[in-house]
């Protein structure tokens, strides 16, 4: 069961009221994305969702239109769909929607609402940083992106929803490295907290500065020792993995035809 603190957590209906289920399908098929529960690169087709998950099948086709937009998925023809590759392309992506992004968050101190919650966030993670007890780690990821969520919260609605969708694929591509053996560093916000909650807003751009670098280093890090896990893994030939320009110089060099002659 997640608790409220979970990155995954949703609000619940109101008593009496139910969620249309393609709000279900978007929640479950993210959750499966995000986790990767469906594996990154893998081809899913709608009727193995609909089975695996239980969904009713118009859910699942609306859940993953929605889920292309974000860039979770992508649609094959006569393949199906498949769930986007966790990659350097994808990770300099998120870094790079980061790093515009999250410093509009502390453009302002928060109120007085919001600086008790955050406390209360870098409380927990202040109790579970730094420990190696997998519990541990899931409290303190859970912790740092609730502190996350409390500063987008009084953003526009645009903001709010880019930032989220950069903290899943973020997340996913910390579960994907953690999956194939190499832990990447918990973010330590406490001293972004702090500087927030004394109203030194400079001392909070530096320490998100700082987060984001370390979170840079610890993918460029992740991706260099795994980096047999993420090489090209399709079954296309080596010529046409060859890129665009190295076929065309390849092309230039071989004797023309009767035909091209002419």
């Amino acid at each position: 069961m997640l608790d409220k603190s979970s990155p995954f957590a949703s609000p619940q209906p109101p008593f009496g009221t139910a969620e249309a289920g393609y709000v279900v399908a978007i929640r479950r098929l993210r959750r499966a994305i995000v986790t990767c529960e469906l594996a990154p690169g893998a081809f899913v087709g709608e009727a193995d969702l609909v089975a695996r998950f239980a969904l009713g099948r118009a859910a699942v086709r609306v859940a993953l239109t929605e889920l292309a937009a974000a860039r979770f998925v992508s649609r094959h023809a006569r393949q199906g769909w498949r769930v986007a590759p966790v990659n350097g392309a994808l990770s300099r992506d998120v870094l790079a929607a980061l790093a515009r992004l999250e410093p509009v968050l502390i453009d302002t101190a928060p109120d007085a609402a919001t600086k008790a919650a955050l406390i209360e966030a870098a409380g927990i993670l202040d109790t579970v940083i730094g420990r190696d007890e997998p519990q541990a780690v899931t409290m303190a990821r859970a912790a740092a992106r609730r502190i996350r969520e409390l500063l987008a919260a009084g953003a526009n609605g645009f903001l709010r929803d880019w930032l989220l969708c950069a903290w899943d694929h973020a997340d996913r591509i910390v579960r994907q490295l953690e999956l194939v053996g190499y832990a990447v560093p918990v973010a330590d916000l406490r001293d972004l907290v702090q500087a927030l909650c004394d109203g030194d807003l400079a001392a909070a751009a530096r320490a998100l500065r700082k987060d984001q670098s370390r979170f840079a280093d610890a993918l460029a890090r992740g991706f260099l020792a795994k980096a047999e896990f993420f090489a090209p893994g399709d079954a296309r030939s080596a010529r046409r993995r060859k890129p665009v320009l190295a076929r065309a110089v390849e092309s230039s060099s071989q004797p023309l035809t009767k035909d091209q002659k002419r």
